[in-house]
C-alpha cells in the first residue's frame, strides 16, 4: 500500500506565523456556507507534531471530502503556495516578476505604452540585480511589443544596437557560469571528502586555475563572477594550507561586499554573511589573529534578517562560531557557561539549516563538552552526528566524529563498548580508504589499551604514541588532522596526569 504523502504537513509546518495568517485570510474567500473545510484541514494538520493521516480520517470521518483526501489535500497546497506566493510579492523588495506580469496584462490589452512603462522598471531591477536571464526576458518583450506596435524605429534601434546589447549580455551570463563552475569544482572534493590528504588532490585543485580566464578577477565582468572569483582563490589557498595567501582573498572578497550600498547588501545578505564575513573569521581564527576576531564577530551580529529563514541560518552559524571560538582558544568551561543557554533554540532551528552547518555544530558541541570534562553530554552531541544517515556530506566530520566517540568512551572508562566501536571505526575508515595517520594511531592506542595493566605502563604507551604524534604534526596533510581535535594535548595529559582542558590552555597562551 502506498505511504501518504507527508508534502502538506512540511509545507504547513514550514510557515511563519504571518504567513499563517496570510493564508487564512487568503482561504476565506473560499468559504462554503460560512465554514471553510480547507482551513479546518488546514489546523487539524498543523496541530500534529508528525503526519498521521489515519488521524486526519477519523477527525473528518463525517465530511464527505474525506473520501478523497488526496485530492483535498493537493488543492489546499496549491492554494498555500498561492497565498505564499502573494505574501511574499507584497514583502519584497525584488518586484521584477510583479512588474512583468503587469507588462504582459497591459500587452496583452494592446497598451503598448503602459507595458514598456512596467518593462522599464523591470529593467531597472533586473540590472541592479545582474539578473541577465532576467534582462534577457525584458529584452523579448521589448522586441515583441515593436512588432506589434508596427514601430520601424525601434526595430531599426534593435537591429543596429539592441542586438549587440543582447549578445553582450548573453556573454556576461556565460562568463558569470565560467566563474560559479570555478567555484563549484574548488569546492566539491571538499563537500564529499573534507580535506587534501595528498599531492595528486592538491594538483587537481591546482589546475583548475591554469585556465587563462582565472589568473585575475580582472577577467571577470560582473558582480558575482568576482565574487565567485574571490571565494574560490580563498578556498583553494585555504584547502592546500596556505592561510596567509587565502587570507588576503578573504579579505579582498568582504571589500567586494562593502563597496556596495547598504540596500544592495540587503539583497545579498545570506552570501555576504555565510561566504564573506564566516572566512573571514576562519582564517582569522587559524591565523591566530584572535584581536581582530571581535570586530568580525560584530558585523556579524549586526547583520539584519530578511526571512525567517535568514535568522535561523543566521544564529545557527553565529552560534557554531561562538563555540569555535571557545575551542580554538580552550575556553572550554566559559564556553558551556555561555552557550548552554543557547542550546534549545539551536536544537528549534537544527532542522531546518543546511546539513553541514548541523553536522558542524554537533561536532563542535561535542568537542566544547568533552574538553569541559562533561563526557555524558559530549556523548550526547556525538551520537547526534553518527546517527546521521548521510555518509556523504563531510565525510572528514563523520570519520573524525568516530574518532572522538573513541576517545569519550575511553574517558568515561566504557572499555567493553570501546572494544566493539574501534572494531567499527576501523571498518568504516578502511571503506573509505581515508584514514590519516594519526587516526591510525589513535585506533592503535584503543586496541592497545586494555591490555596496559598499570599506570607506569599506560604513561609510556603514551609517551611513545606522543613522540609519534608530534612527528607527524610536521608532515603537511598530517598536520590537518591536528585542526579537528588537539590530539597532542590530550596525550600529554595523559602523560601528566593533568586535565585536558588545563594543557590546550597553555599551548594557548
Amino acid at each position: 500500500m502506498k505511504t501518504p504523502s507527508d508534502d502538506l504537513f512540511q509545507l504547513i509546518q514550514s510557515l511563519t506565523r504571518q504567513e499563517k495568517r496570510y493564508f487564512k485570510l487568503y482561504a476565506s474567500r473560499h468559504a462554503i456556507e460560512g465554514q471553510n473545510k480547507y482551513v479546518l484541514l488546514f489546523d487539524a494538520i498543523e496541530q500534529q507534531e508528525e503526519y498521521d493521516e489515519a488521524s486526519i480520517k477519523e477527525i473528518f470521518k463525517d465530511e464527505a471530502f474525506v473520501n478523497q483526501l488526496h485530492v483535498v489535500k493537493n488543492y489546499l497546497y496549491q492554494n498555500i503556495l498561492n497565498s505564499l506566493r502573494q505574501f511574499h510579492e507584497s514583502q519584497s523588495e525584488d518586484k521584477f516578476h510583479t512588474e512583468m506580469r503587469h507588462a504582459a496584462l497591459l500587452f496583452n490589452k494592446g497598451l503598448y505604452q503602459q507595458s514598456e512603462k512596467a518593462l522599464n522598471k523591470a529593467k531597472k531591477l533586473a540590472t541592479e540585480n545582474e539578473h541577465f536571464l532576467q534582462l534577457l526576458e525584458v529584452y523579448r518583450w521589448e522586441h515583441q511589443i515593436a512588432h506589434s506596435r508596427n514601430d520601424f524605429v525601434m526595430l531599426e534601434d534593435y537591429v543596429e544596437q539592441g542586438i549587440q546589447d543582447e549578445l553582450e549580455l548573453i556573454e556576461k551570463y556565460r562568463n558569470f557560469l565560467e566563474f560559479q563552475a570555478l567555484n563549484d569544482r574548488v569546492f566539491i572534493p571538499y563537500w564529499k571528502k573534507g580535506a587534501i590528504r595528498n599531492e595528486s588532490e592538491k594538483a587537481a585543485l591546482r589546475q583548475l586555475f591554469d585556465k587563462p580566464l582565472f589568473q585575475s578577477a580582472d577577467h571577470a565582468q560582473s558582480f558575482n563572477a568576482r565574487y565567485f572569483y574571490f571565494n574560490a582563490r580563498f578556498s583553494y589557498h585555504f584547502f592546500i594550507g596556505e592561510l596567509a595567501e587565502s587570507y588576503q582573498y578573504v579579505q579582498q572578497l568582504v571589500a567586494l561586499f562593502e563597496k556596495l550600498d547598504r540596500r544592495k547588501i540587503k539583497g545579498k545578505l545570506v552570501r555576504y554573511f555565510s561566504s564573506a564575513l564566516i572566512n573571514l573569521y576562519i582564517v582569522q581564527q587559524r591565523l591566530g589573529r584572535f584581536e581582530e576576531i571581535p570586530e568580525t564577530l560584530e558585523k556579524l551580529r549586526n547583520m539584519p534578517a530578511d526571512s525567517p529563514d535568514q535568522k535561523r541560518r543566521l544564529f545557527v552559524r553565529s552560534f557554531n562560531l561562538e563555540v569555535d571560538l571557545y575551542l580554538s582558544t580552550g575556553q572550554f568551561n566559559k564556553g558551556v557557561q555561555q552557550i548552554s543557554p543557547l542550546e534549545n533554540l539551536f536544537n528549534e532551528y537544527r532542522a531546518s539549516v543546511d546539513k553541514q552547518q548541523r553536522l558542524g555544530v554537533f561536532y563542535n558541541l561535542a568537542y566544547l563538552y568533552f574538553g569541559a570534562g562533561n563526557y555524558n553530554h559530549a556523548l550526547d552531541w556525538i551520537n547526534l552526528l553518527l546517527q546521521d544517515p548521510d555518509l556523504k556530506t563531510r565525510e572528514d566530520i563523520h570519520c573524525f566524529g568516530r574518532i572522538l566517540n573513541l576517545i569519550i568512551h575511553y574517558e568515561l572508562g566504557n572499555d567493553q563498548l570501546l572494544e566493539y566501536a574501534v572494531q567499527s571505526t576501523t571498518r568504516f575508515l578502511s571503506r573509505r580508504q581515508r584514514l590519516f595517520q594519526v587516526e591510525a594511531i589513535m585506533l592503535k592506542l584503543m586496541r592497545r589499551y586494555p591490555k596496559w595493566l598499570t599506570i607506569k605502563d599506560k604513561t609510556k604507551g603514551f609517551q611513545a604514541l606522543l613522540d609519534e604524534m608530534q612527528l607527524l604534526k610536521k608532515d603537511e596533510f598530517e598536520r590537518r588532522a591536528f585542526e579537528y581535535f588537539d590530539f597532542i594535548a590530550w596525550l600529554e595529559s595523559k602523560v601528566q596526569q593533568r586535565a585536558f582542558a588545563k594543557v590546550v590552555r597553555e599551548e594557548k597562551m
